[in-house]
């Protein structure tokens, strides 16, 4: 009796969750009043890279880097200024005697040292640093939203799941009510499928409302605000590794793959700046700098008071070429050596951090590939599992059906059901996204 209680408890707290999720959620928009919107990872890949506040900030410090490279012509550009003078001069004693002028300059002066080359060279490797850079971020978005797409894809093999087992437990429930009925069943039976029931229907629940804060969220990242949830639906299938597994890697190819990595590329293009740095230090402070400079004055002219008579100058031109070249950097221990001395601790830094990342990195490319056919070799079994699983399910329901197997042993059955579609489901997502990661470390 005291269990009957218990039980009759355990279903009216079942239910009141059950009440008080239905009360808390989001009314949305019925879906036959709304226009489908079917998605796929290629277009919602084209969305987010559309999107992304994130890629349209790295797109305009590309076009500054670019802006930067297409005019470095103007380091060759002199600098010019333009003048127009004019002053009044008199004697204090006699103020009708003193004079006024005008005159007018202009002048360009330029300055260069043997570090304009290299710093050139650096603006480019700037620029193609950064489209570099730019092409990574696109990569990252893509893997981002790829993974993000097919986690939505296993939680709504969750919701499918999870439905499935609603139906299941309508079902035994049914039957056992009409047996109950019959006084076929003890009452216990009865008690048990409709708590089993109502918690699978919470469960449900659960899983629904995560799938639908999933894909709000996922919406949000490709710039579907606008659009309600239950007008988008998602087309894909966590059998998708078949295609993605399109790939080839060898002995061969491995290390070139490795080099076009985007980690080892990012330290290429860090030694060859630090690189670069040095050669237009030692351009700047070795070797003398060319100075260059024209001034003119086109016009002039002085009118006497005294006189009341006024007077044009002549034009005048001066041109001039100048060297210099600061001795105290070749001093030891001056400024200019220690500076030259720290890029050249940068770059052998960098010489070894691109040693240590070529070996890293070829490790952990290996065990994603181990990883990846362990996890094709687990997956086969898992797909066993569940074919086992059904067939083990369906027996029992029979068995019970005809009295020869008892309800506990039937959930238990059940539930191991649903276990081995929850991990063959875990594990093609876990394969898929292996997959991705492996070819977003190598580029391909």
């Amino acid at each position: 009796m005291n269990y009957k209680n218990l039980m009759v408890a355990s279903l009216l707290f079942l239910s009141g969750m059950l009440f008080a999720q239905e009360a808390v959620k989001e009314s949305l928009v019925e879906s036959s009043q709304t226009e489908s919107y079917v998605i796929d990872v290629e277009s919602a890949v084209k969305m987010a890279l559309e999107n992304q506040s994130s890629l349209k900030e790295s797109k305009i410090l590309l076009d500054q880097n670019k802006r930067k490279y297409d005019h470095s012509w103007n380091n060759f550009l002199p600098s010019i200024t333009a003048g127009l003078s004019g002053s009044e001069s008199s004697p204090l004693s006699d103020l009708s005697s003193g004079s006024r002028s005008l005159s007018t300059q202009i002048s360009a002066g330029l300055s260069l040292n043997f570090g304009i080359g290299a710093k050139l060279k650096a603006l480019k490797a700037d620029y193609e640093n950064g489209l570099l850079d730019y092409e990574d971020a696109v990569k990252a978005i893509e893997l981002e939203i790829r993974e993000a797409f097919y986690t939505l894809l296993y939680k709504q093999a969750q919701v499918k799941l999870a439905e499935e087992s609603v139906k299941n437990y309508e079902t035994q429930y049914n039957q056992i009510k009409i047996k109950s009925q019959r006084g076929l069943v003890p009452e216990i039976d009865l008690l048990t499928s409709q708590v089993n029931l109502e918690s699978s229907r919470i469960e449900l629940k659960n899983t629904q409302s995560d799938y639908s804060s999933s894909l709000i969220e996922f919406m949000n990242e490709i710039g579907l605000t606008e659009k309600n949830i239950e007008s988008v639906s998602l087309k894909g299938s966590l059998e998708d590794y078949r295609q993605l597994l399109d790939y080839s890697i060898d002995s061969d190819n491995l290390n070139e793959l490795i080099e076009n990595s985007s980690s080892i590329r990012t330290i290429k293009n860090q030694l060859e700046s630090a690189e670069l740095s040095r050669k237009e230090a030692m351009a700047s402070y070795y070797f003398p700098s060319v100075n260059l400079s024209l001034s003119a004055s086109p016009y002039s002219y002085n009118y006497s008071l005294a006189s009341q008579s006024g007077s044009s100058g002549s034009n005048t031109f001066t041109a001039s070429v100048g060297f210099s070249i600061s001795l105290d950097n070749y001093i030891p221990g001056s400024a200019a050596s220690d500076s030259i001395a720290d890029i050249d601790d940068t770059i052998k830094t960098y010489e070894l951090q691109l040693e240590e990342k070529r070996s890293e990195l070829k490790t952990s490319i290996v065990e994603k590939i181990n990883s990846i056919e362990i996890a094709q070799d687990s997956l086969s079994n898992c797909e066993n599992n569940v074919k086992l699983a059904k067939k083990t399910y369906e027996l029992a329901l029979t068995a019970y059906q005809n009295g020869t197997k008892d309800l506990t042993s039937l959930q238990t059955i059940l539930a191991s059901y649903n276990d081995a579609v929850l991990q063959l489901n875990s594990q093609q997502l876990t394969l898929i996204k292996g997959i991705l990661e492996l070819k977003n470390t190598l580029g391909i």
